[in-house]
């Protein structure tokens, strides 16, 4: 007999059910991450917010095949994934461009690892150049772009691996409001486009609504599932349903659930 479990497992892109981690830190055994469930939905945008130290980082790397769980399995594509390396593209919150690589040059790094010929990924990226909004900066250094820059080319980088998952560590968290709001909304045009399915992880509620289609909200550590929001607004979304019902309603009940949680956290090294 098949379990609602067993089903949305078989059916999901990501699934993870029950998984813990622990560290060892200093001598002490520390929990992270306490019995989580999990799932993304093929071209699902996917958020996980929750209190500074709560495990959000680590339940990516778990999924990214950096971290292996302490308990609990991880699915893709409805199979049990053993070895998850390389099979997900991964955009931390840092851009992480190589300085003395060229713009394109860096956006090529995922097709080299991959083993991709040179002249084949050169045609690759110089094609969605224009769509990234970084045409004409082809041959400029890292140090010469805006933030909102830095982050196109990493995540054009990301896009390039040909991976249909893309998890997002807080891409957007270091650039002032108005180039994070920009930004936003030009992931939803190419979200739209490509339809990967995404994970992000985000400090930002209202960022974590207008992008997902489900937000999870993870308790203090050890995280867990506190909730689980399906987000029913239109697509596609301008930043004048912020101002609107019943994203006001959504983020009001996020914000009283994250204000119960964020009590008393103690931060590690590790988030």
């Amino acid at each position: 007999m098949t379990t609602a479990t067993d089903d949305r497992i078989a059916s999901a892109k990501i699934a993870l059910h029950g998984i813990s981690k622990e560290f060892v830190y200093k001598g002490r055994t520390l929990p992270v991450l306490e019995s989580v469930d999990f799932y993304a939905q093929e071209g699902e945008v996917v958020s996980v917010i929750g209190p500074s130290g709560c495990g959000k980082s680590t339940l990516l790397n778990i999924i990214a095949g950096l971290e292996e769980p302490s308990g609990g399995t991880l699915w893709l594509n409805g199979v049990e994934a053993r070895r998850p390396l390389g099979q997900v593209g991964y955009m931390h919150q840092k851009d992480l461009l190589l300085p003395w690589r060229t713009v394109l040059d860096n956006t090529l790094l995922g097709l080299e690892v991959q083993g991709i010929a040179k002249v084949k990924a050169r045609s690759r990226a110089l094609e969605l150049m224009e769509r990234f909004g970084l045409k004409g900066f082809e041959r400029e250094y890292p140090y010469a772009l805006s933030g909102g820059m830095r982050q196109r080319a990493a995540f054009l980088r990301a896009v390039l691996t040909g991976k249909d998952v893309l998890l997002l560590d807080e891409p957007f968290g270091a650039l002032d409001a108005l180039t994070r709001a920009q930004m936003q909304e030009w992931l939803l045009e190419l979200w739209s486009a490509f339809r990967k399915t995404i994970v992000l992880v985000t400090h930002d509620v209202e960022e974590a609504l207008f992008l997902s289609d489900r937000v999870y909200l993870f308790s203090a550590r050890p995280g867990r599932v506190r909730l689980m929001l399906a987000v029913d607004l239109p697509r596609p979304r301008t930043h004048l349903v912020v101002t609107q019902e019943p994203f006001i309603t959504y983020k009001a009940q996020l914000l009283a659930a994250l204000g119960k949680e964020s009590t008393g956290v103690q931060e590690e090294p590790w988030r």
